[in-house]
């Protein structure tokens, strides 16, 4: 089984400062933890520099699929790119299911993407790459996938639900790009179709949901452990940080300075900042971007 030479690239995104968006989530939402702007705000434009990284250091990509709620899409963004494939939540969901606000249930379709080849890199708009990488930093020489999140290879059923608590730091190597075998993630849904509908169902996070990240994650180790080649923990750390951005200055300017000494091949900006982002720490960030990318990508529209 060869590695691919090229991979189609899926993002997903949604802003919450879209006219209407947080009317909309108002409209559905039970309790405060539903409208926490952390899952949908884009306070750092990180989907346009995680394209700017991709475009620099990532450089065998076939197509690249964002999927956002209707009819969302960035100002900035050229969508007349040839290699661009926008798709809104309605071209790949039920409309029973629709609207949805929740980021496992968005995930449990990405399958459908149209034309989606049956090998691609799964990416949240909060990861960017540092550094020069490749597909072989996600299949080993004989075509097996990396499977990384774990510390050594070890399937942990209690972990596939969001409402469990994040245990022995396992934040810091579960926030990865995620190198998906299409048809194996189709067999994914289907061996747990009950808790996938009920997860569907659910308008925003709950803590029953699968968490479709950790659920591939345990189907790879159980179901199908040939496919698969187990990185471990302190070899990923070599190559990939994941950095929470929290209001506290000193803190995060030490952070930086040590992603601009030691740039990791990808890494995770998450946000995590609650309601009111520090100023000092959100110039700081965006510094801190505009200086590693400062040139536009090919999906970026001109300027003016």
């Amino acid at each position: 089984m060869p590695v691919p030479a090229t991979l189609d690239v899926v993002y997903t995104w949604v802003d919450m400062n879209w006219p209407g968006y947080l009317d909309e989530c108002r409209r559905y939402h039970t309790q405060p933890a539903h409208l926490n702007p952390e899952r949908y705000r884009d306070h750092y434009g990180l989907l346009r520099y995680s394209l700017r990284s991709l475009e620099r250091y990532f450089p065998c990509v076939r197509n690249v699929y964002l999927l956002t709620a209707r009819p969302q899409v960035p100002a900035w963004l050229r969508r007349d790119h040839p290699r661009l494939r926008l798709v809104h939540h309605d071209e790949v969901a039920e409309a029973r299911h629709l609207p949805t606000f929740n980021s496992n249930a968005i995930e449990s379709h990405l399958h459908l993407l149209p034309g989606l080849g049956d090998h691609f890199l799964y990416l949240n708009d909060d990861f960017l790459f540092g550094r020069d990488t490749g597909s072989a930093d996600f299949f080993a020489p004989d075509g097996r996938m990396k499977l990384m999140g774990s510390w050594f290879g070890e399937p942990l059923p209690f972990r596939l639900y969001e409402g469990k608590l994040n245990l022995f730091g396992f934040g810091l190597i579960e926030h990865t790009p995620i190198p998906v075998d299409r048809p194996l993630w189709v067999e994914m849904l289907a061996s747990r179709p009950a808790e996938v509908e009920a997860t569907r169902r659910q308008k925003f996070r709950h803590d029953h949901d699968l968490r479709m990240d950790k659920l591939y994650r345990q189907f790879l180790l159980t179901r199908h452990r040939d496919r698969i080649v187990v990185e471990p923990f302190w070899r990923l750390l070599h190559y990939h940080t994941f950095h929470k951005i929290e209001n506290g200055f000193a803190r995060q300017q030490r952070a930086f300075a040590r992603l601009r000494r030691h740039p990791p091949k990808f890494y995770c900006l998450n946000d995590d900042q609650r309601g009111t982002p520090d100023p000092q720490v959100s110039a700081l960030v965006r510094a801190f971007l505009e200086e590693q990318y400062p040139t536009p990508s090919s999906f970026e529209r001109p300027v003016g």
